[in-house]
């Protein structure tokens, strides 16, 4: 019975017919490598039809793979290539990302008290602006109030005979007054979403900072 051949040695051994196959051929002819349907690896410069359809790799006169020739693929496996890339593409940006994070951290900052300092500045400057729009707004809704109070003396509000229907002046002061609190509101809803993120990503920092520099 003959002895099974240790992988090791079958490797050297194709890299020997590779290399053979390059050096017959010349320099300028290129060697392909492809497996059969039993999972057996062949060599040469032609690759049989029956095999024309699947990934060859190319190979130079010292036997190394230089090149790859996708073989045929359905919808489905191009799909699923793609999604692929997409996704080690995305892995990727993700480690640029955070290395330059990181690179921005020790670059910046001395220590963790500095971080924090940034932190509280751009925190009270998100809290004054706050507290300016939610006096802004308590204005707007004093206007709405006076303005609502003033068209309860017209029409259909006013139900007594002889109401007159109310002055256009009024109605469009109103429309502005209630799309201005809308905005307010928003503009509060803003700012706290804001505060909140500064806070979290603030935290997310001083805690890689005391990673990068224990």
């Amino acid at each position: 019975m003959q002895a099974a051949r240790h992988p090791l040695f079958l490797g050297i051994t194709l890299v020997m017919v590779a290399t053979h196959v390059a050096a017959a051929s010349g320099s300028n002819q290129p060697v392909y490598k492809w497996t059969d349907a039993q999972g057996g690896v062949h060599y040469g410069d032609a690759v049989p039809p029956q095999y024309a359809e699947q990934d060859k790799s190319l190979i130079n006169a010292q036997g190394v793979i230089v090149g790859t020739i996708p073989g045929k693929r359905t919808p489905a496996q191009l799909e699923a290539e793609a999604a692929k890339r997409r996704t080690e593409d995305a892995a990727r940006q993700v480690i640029l990302k955070n290395r330059q994070r990181d690179q921005n951290l020790l670059s910046t900052y001395l220590s963790v008290q500095e971080i924090e300092a940034l932190r509280d500045r751009r925190a009270d400057l998100l809290e004054a602006q706050a507290r300016v729009t939610i006096q802004y707004r308590e204005q707007v809704h004093v206007r709405q109030q006076q303005l609502e109070r003033e068209l309860a003396r017209f029409k259909p509000y006013n139900k007594a005979p002889g109401a007159q229907q109310p002055p256009l002046a009024v109605l469009e002061n109103l429309t502005h007054t209630i799309d201005d609190s809308a905005a307010q509101d928003r503009n509060l809803t803003i700012k706290h979403e804001e505060l909140e993120q500064i806070k979290t990503q603030f935290a997310s920092d001083i805690a890689r900072f005391k990673e990068l520099k224990p």
